[in-house]
Formats: structure tokens, C-alpha cells, sequence
């Protein structure tokens, strides 16, 4: 008797043992999911998606903050990183809540739109813009950006500004634990290469420079497949952009759809000509402009932007 309950014991004492070491290794299995789950999960929250700014007047932007619509609401939770060359309501050169960054911080370009309308449609994802613009700025000297990343020599002033500016921001985005990827970058720029006082070869010439910058912002930033997109410049002849035709005619045959031998590959352009001008904005300073864009006009310009990368996006999984 004795000994049978001895083995009796012993039996029941093995399994104890083995229930309790299942249960240490089903434990350990949980854990190693959880830890497994919570890095994956960790990794696609520092993911974050950046777009680029670039251009003249236009891009910098001849919007004003206080004839914005009451109904517009500024995305706060997309990222904002402008030059030191740019007056904002911000900081420059430092990562921070979605603000305006113009000429002068009563101004603002599409910057707002254009991040609030893309955190809108991507709501899963984490959205940064990054930005650089001079008005007045030209494509042939002041956007040149050399043969190749060691031609530093022949960078125009704009470009370096630019790179300079792009760079700062995916280093720090780096260094707040986050992994950025450049998407697209969105440029409105040309009526400088139009004027007159450019001289009508420049204008002409427009269309195989733009389609050079586009290659070499890629280049640069080891970006092959970024998205371009960009909207046509001066909406009605005026007598001191005698490029005028030039210009247009070149940013319609960049487009990746026009089938011509200047047509980029993922670079798109925007029609504008029916945004609203700043002649027609409310106690207009510079009531007879019809070159550049009112703060209707530049709010839609930006969401007109990020509706084609939506649409570009879109097309890339059909």
C-alpha cells in the first residue's frame, strides 16, 4: 500500500510539473508574441510619410491668414519643418505643429491645405512637410542643381537652400526615433523664367531644365520614385512675361502623360487658371494681380495637390 501511493505521488507530482512547465512555456510563447506584436506595432507608428515644398512666389504663398474661412480648420498634427529663410508663425528649422511660413507670417502658401487635406485622406499614417521657397526665384540660375550631387560648384543659391533645408529636417525626424520617407514633392515656380527681363531663351529652355531639377531632386535625396507634381504658372497674358507660351507649353509636356521627350515619369501638372486671384481678394493691397494666387486660390491650389497624389497613389495599386 505504501508503495502504490508512492507511485501514486509520483505520478501526480510529474504532471504537476509538466502543467506548470506547459504553462511557463505558454507564457513564454505569449510574451515573445507580445514583444513581437508590440514591435511591429512600434515601428509603424514611427513610420511617417514627408512631402516636399518648392518655388517661387506661388509657393511661398500670397495667402492671408486673416481672410482664411472660419470653416477651415488647420491639422495640427501634421509635422512642419521650414526654412530659416521663410517667416513663419513658428520656429524654423525645427519640427513643429502645422503653421503657415510665407514672406511674412500674416502670409501663407499651401502648406495648410495641402497637409491638412493629405492627413485627411491618409488618416492611418503619420504626414510631414517640409518646406523652401523664394519669390521672385528663378529655375535657370537660382533652382540649378549641377550635373550631379558633386557638382556643388554650380548649385544655384535656391537649391542649396533647398537641400540644405530637406536634409536638416530628415536628420532630426531621424533623431526623434521616427523613418521617413520622402512621397512627393509639390512645385510652383516659372514666371520668373517667363519674364521678360529673362530673355525669351531661358523660357524656352524651360522645359528640358525642369525636367533636369526633377531628375536631380531625386538623385539628390535617393528618391527615384518620388511623385512631382506641379501647377501652371501665370493664368492671362501679361506684357511683361513675353515667355509666357514658352513656360506653359514646356510644364505640359513634362507631364508623364503628354508623350513627349521631355515627359518625366511620375510628374504631373495641376491646372490653375480658374483658381481665384489677388485682385479679386478683400481690400487687396495689389489690386490689379493676376499673377499670383488669393488666399481662396492658394488653399485650393493645395488641396487640388494633394488630391492628385491621392489619385497618383490610387493608380499605383490598380
Amino acid at each position: 500500500m505504501k508503495s502504490g501511493k508512492l507511485v501514486n505521488l509520483t505520478i501526480q507530482l510529474s504532471r504537476a510539473t509538466v502543467l506548470c512547465r506547459l504553462k511557463q512555456y505558454n507564457i513564454l510563447i505569449f510574451i515573445s508574441f507580445a514583444v513581437v506584436i508590440n514591435s511591429c506595432t512600434s515601428e509603424r507608428s514611427k513610420a511617417i510619410d514627408v512631402f516636399l515644398i518648392g518655388g517661387q512666389s506661388n509657393a511661398t504663398g500670397q495667402g492671408y491668414m486673416k481672410n482664411i474661412p472660419t470653416s477651415f480648420k488647420i491639422d495640427t498634427t501634421v509635422l512642419f519643418y521650414y526654412s530659416k529663410w521663410l517667416g513663419g508663425h513658428g520656429q524654423p528649422m525645427a519640427w513643429q505643429p502645422l503653421c503657415q511660413a510665407s514672406e511674412t507670417p500674416d502670409k501663407f502658401g499651401v502648406e495648410l491645405s495641402l497637409g491638412s487635406r493629405l492627413q485627411q485622406l491618409y488618416p492611418d499614417r503619420k504626414c510631414a512637410i517640409i518646406k523652401h521657397a523664394l519669390s521672385g526665384s528663378n529655375l535657370y540660375e537660382q533652382w540649378h542643381p549641377g550635373k550631379n550631387n558633386q557638382d556643388t560648384l554650380h548649385f544655384g543659391e535656391e537649391y542649396k537652400k533647398f537641400i540644405h533645408t530637406v536634409q536638416r529636417g530628415i536628420e532630426e525626424l531621424k533623431n526623434q526615433g521616427y523613418q521617413p520617407t520622402i512621397r512627393a514633392m509639390f512645385w510652383q515656380q516659372g514666371e520668373a523664367d517667363a519674364r521678360d527681363i529673362a530673355g525669351i531663351e531661358n523660357a524656352t529652355h524651360y522645359g528640358s531644365r525642369l525636367k533636369r531639377f526633377i531628375q536631380r531632386v531625386r538623385e539628390q535625396l535617393e528618391v527615384e520614385n518620388m511623385l512631382f507634381i506641379y501647377g501652371y504658372v501665370i493664368p492671362e497674358p501679361l506684357p511683361r512675361f513675353t515667355g509666357r507660351e514658352e513656360v506653359r507649353h514646356a510644364q505640359k509636356m513634362v507631364d508623364q502623360n503628354s508623350g513627349d521627350v521631355l515627359s518625366v515619369n511620375r510628374a504631373f501638372v495641376v491646372h490653375t487658371d480658374d483658381l481665384p486671384l489677388r485682385r479679386d481678394e478683400p481690400d487687396s493691397p495689389l489690386p490689379n494681380d493676376v499673377v499670383h494666387f488669393n488666399t481662396l486660390g492658394i488653399l485650393e491650389l493645395g488641396e487640388r495637390f494633394a488630391l492628385r497624389y491621392h489619385r497618383e497613389i490610387r493608380n499605383d495599386f490598380e
